[in-house]
């Protein structure tokens, strides 16, 4: 899997590790980010990720900061982008299985090293199980296309 992985200021320890972490487990990895701490704007980041990811450049990405939150906010802003905070593995589980996340956000000021591993190994790991959640995506859809998911019919 090609996986675009970038940071702020605060995750750039964290994001190295996972950077390790992905190619230990044989994925194509692209890091996107400073490799000190000198102060960032993490939209920029997030945004270079995200337009990978959207793009079709990656099949993932995966970004670290402080809280994880600004990151994820900024990549959702991306047609075709389904972030999420993933700061246990049962939250990075559930993003895959039920929303089929596209970019996991890892909190770097919450999540230590060892539980950043087992958060991305179960992310990574964890399939899409499609089912009642395809019809929730499309719905998800229709709202980047400015309809209300309400005028869903089966079928379209």
């Amino acid at each position: 899997m090609k996986i675009f992985v970038g940071a702020d200021h605060r995750g750039v320890k964290g994001a190295l590790e996972v950077v390790e972490i992905l190619r230990s487990l044989r994925h194509d990895v692209q890091y996107i980010g400073h490799l000190d701490q000198t102060s960032v704007d993490y939209p920029e980041q997030a945004y270079l990720v995200a337009l990978a990811v959207a793009s079709g450049r990656a099949d993932r990405g995966v970004l670290l900061t402080g809280s994880g939150i600004g990151t994820c906010i900024t990549c959702n802003k991306i047609r075709g982008i389904r972030a999420v905070v993933g700061y246990d593995p049962w939250a990075a589980e559930i993003s895959r299985a039920h929303h089929d996340c596209n970019i996991l956000c890892i909190p770097t000021d919450l999540v230590g090293p060892n539980d950043v591993r087992k958060i991305v190994i179960k992310w990574l790991e964890t399939e899409f199980e499609a089912g009642r959640h395809e019809r929730r995506l499309r719905k998800l859809r229709m709202v980047e296309e400015g309809q209300d998911p309400a005028d869903y019919r089966e079928g379209d």
